[in-house]
């Protein structure tokens, strides 16, 4: 039960399916409202689709093979963004040239997110920062739960570079003069921000007014 509550899942949704589904499932999710919060355009089919949708889908041991994505941003549609959900082996020198065979539109590629399991040796990330476009690791037990979701969290907002340079000239501030977010931080590998970029964070309460802050990503 405890571990039902965990993933968000009742009773009526666990369906007595298995556990390797079930993590899949939630894992898919939150990748899923992960890139819709990024600004890109997932079709409302694939974010409300069910546990046991899901299972009719993919079946009770989905092959990660068949749970990758590729969609494009919703303001700039040459920008395209792929998911590759890699298996349980250690990732090898090898093993990439499989995972680029799962991407779909290679010209106009301008991100991978490779959702891990295992290990990756040294000689496949080298062959990894070599590509053309930006890749991202990020390990599938991270995504269990999808962080922004919890009830205390406040309201993030990414500043484009003309609202960037606005907040600048207001109060007027250089970057390393206002609070700072490290890449590292779960927020900011959520929102795939890089460094230089700012997030308005918004703090409400039914209490208080609400309250404005800013972090430039370092």
């Amino acid at each position: 039960m405890v571990g039902q509550c965990i993933l968000g899942l009742s009773s009526s949704e666990e369906g007595g399916g298995s556990v390797e589904s079930r993590r899949y499932f939630q894992c898919r999710k939150t990748v899923l409202e992960m890139l819709r919060d990024r600004g890109y355009d997932v079709p409302l089919t694939d974010l409300n689709l069910s546990l046991s949708e899901f299972r009719s889908r993919f079946g009770q041991q989905p092959n990660p093979q068949t749970l990758g994505v590729c969609v494009s941003h919703r303001s700039r549609p040459s920008n395209k963004v792929q998911v590759v959900f890699a298996g349980t082996d250690q990732i090898k020198k090898g093993t990439i040239s499989g995972i680029c065979d799962q991407i779909v539109d290679r010209e106009r590629l301008t991100r991978l997110i490779l959702i891990v399991q295992s290990k990756m040796t040294s000689f496949a990330l080298k062959v990894l920062e070599q590509k053309p476009y930006k890749v991202e690791i990020i390990k599938l037990s991270d995504l269990l739960v999808n962080i922004t979701n919890h009830v205390l969290q406040p309201k993030y907002e990414i500043l484009s570079a003309n609202e960037k340079q606005k907040l600048l000239m207001k109060y007027k501030l250089e970057d390393k003069q206002l609070p700072y977010m490290l890449r590292t931080d779960a927020i900011a590998r959520y929102y795939g921000l890089e460094k230089g970029q700012v997030i308005k964070i918004t703090h409400s309460a039914d209490m208080v007014n609400s309250l404005v802050t800013y972090r430039c990503v370092l």
